[in-house]
């Protein structure tokens, strides 16, 4: 006699970034199919976050035979199902089950590209299919897939709600936190519940979608030597610095593709993510190069 364990997917997470899909100003969300499977090759979360769910809900994932497995885009939890019903699980999950993961972020210069406030850096952001108490109607909930809403600041959790949450993990789960990601059994809504009316495994499962905006900043090109600008460049002269050009409009940073910036005709070169500065006496974001002829 053999016997088989069957697991199906109960939901899945993505946390995509545009600064690493998006191919200079093309955006990833209006890219043909094909071109979409080409940037997701080259795109792993891990260059960002460490996902993994909370301890307590480590111990919650192996008591209901539960299994959190990760991807490069983010991760799926798989449910182990009954033998005589592919759409049951093989444990019942209560409806009142909760599930916590954390983003523990990697990446040190995460705000320099991402369009989110640096003042918000250290604030606990928090992507859920239900809203806390604590927060208002208006906090945004957890999106599906193809949505294509981008995070915004109105994701950081206000002051109670931040220290409520931090004081269920441990010390160690808060270093390097970013954020939460809390998925309810039931949410808000029934197009966000995990299993339906029944208690059975949703098909299609959920999927949902967390997505970072990738920033605009203006491009800032400082010479050793004075430079001359016409009106049909990309660039203009910043202030009395003859020295110092600017774009005329913001650019986007982006890992892949490259913005075509001319001066006189020839192309300069982009910005990575490093030399971000902000200037609080226009509101507006710099990105530095330096070219030395």
């Amino acid at each position: 006699m053999t016997f088989s364990t069957t697991y199906k997917s109960l939901f899945q997470v993505n946390i995509l970034h545009q600064y690493f899909l998006n191919k200079g100003t093309l955006e990833y969300s209006n890219m043909p199919d094909a071109e979409k499977e080409k940037q997701l090759i080259c795109y792993d979360v891990s260059n960002l976050f460490n996902v993994l769910p909370s301890a307590k809900s480590q111990q919650m994932l192996l008591g209901h035979k539960l299994i959190f497995k990760r991807s490069s885009s983010g991760f799926t939890v798989w449910c182990k199902v009954s033998d005589s019903n592919k759409s049951l699980p093989f444990i019942t999950l209560s409806d009142n089950l909760e599930l916590t993961f954390l983003l523990k972020l990697k990446n040190h210069t995460f705000f320099n590209f991402s369009n989110l406030k640096f003042e918000n850096a250290n604030k606990l952001f928090f992507f859920s299919n239900q809203r806390l108490d604590s927060e208002s109607g208006s906090f945004p909930l957890l999106k599906k897939e193809g949505s294509n809403n981008l995070v915004n600041d109105n994701y950081v959790l206000g002051e109670t709600s931040s220290l409520n949450e931090l004081e269920k993990l441990t010390p160690e789960e808060r270093q390097n936190l970013f954020g939460l990601i809390k998925i309810h059994l039931k949410g808000n809504s029934a197009l966000l519940n995990i299993t339906n009316n029944q208690g059975k495994i949703r098909t299609p499962n959920p999927v949902f979608e967390i997505l970072f905006e990738n920033r605009k900043t203006i491009w800032r090109y400082i010479f050793n030597e004075n430079q001359e600008v016409e009106s049909y460049d990309d660039v203009t002269q910043e202030g009395s610095n003859a020295n110092q050009l600017i774009t005329r409009e913001e650019q986007p940073l982006t890992a892949f593709g490259f913005v075509s910036i001319e001066h006189g005709g020839v192309e300069l070169p982009n910005p990575d993510a490093n030399l971000v500065k902000p200037d609080s006496t226009n509101n507006k974001i710099y990105s530095e190069i330096y070219i030395y002829h």
